[in-house]
């Protein structure tokens, strides 16, 4: 399957429960050179600041979580691009699932972020970060086939939108 692009994100489904298909993620992260940094749960974050029960929000995903990457050579490159090239580093992967489905999503810098009149250095780590992160979804959609029908494809679409 195809990652869907639009101006603000990219994102994939993969048709597998969460459990299964994190660790695909983390794979396809890693073999475009990034690292994770920290692995944010969502939901029990909501529960015990917000006060709300995950169960009682009416989503369709059991699990969300929140992976935040940094690839070293692409901040060097950030950094030493522009003064404010660190703002690119760390990047965010969003990751919701059930045991059926689960989507992952990050940010399109390219379609965002790209600046069409900064620095060339910044925008071609920005090119070359929306190429890698679209790379990585590709690889986790396509593993042991496509989401299970079009009606989980849409309803994780409208969900990470």
């Amino acid at each position: 399957m195809t990652p869907i692009v639009k101006d603000f994100s990219i994102s994939a489904v993969r048709a597998n429960g969460y459990q299964v298909a994190l660790p695909y993620l983390a794979d396809a992260l890693k073999r475009q050179g990034f690292e994770t940094l920290y692995q944010f749960r969502l939901n029990p974050a909501v529960e015990r600041k917000v006060g709300l029960s995950w169960r009682h929000l009416g989503l369709p995903w059991r699990d969300y979580t929140v992976l935040v990457v940094w690839s070293p050579p692409d901040a060097c490159q950030a950094i030493l691009s522009d003064r404010d090239g660190g703002l690119l580093v760390p990047f965010n992967v969003c990751v919701a699932g059930n045991d059926r489905i689960t989507v992952a999503a990050v940010i399109n810098h390219y379609g965002a972020l790209i600046p069409r009149d900064g620095p060339v250095g910044a925008r071609l780590v920005i090119r070359n970060l929306t190429r890698k992160f679209y790379q990585v979804l590709e690889e986790f959609s396509s593993r042991e086939g496509e989401a299970s029908g079009p009606f989980e494809a849409a309803v994780a679409e409208a969900h990470m939108s």
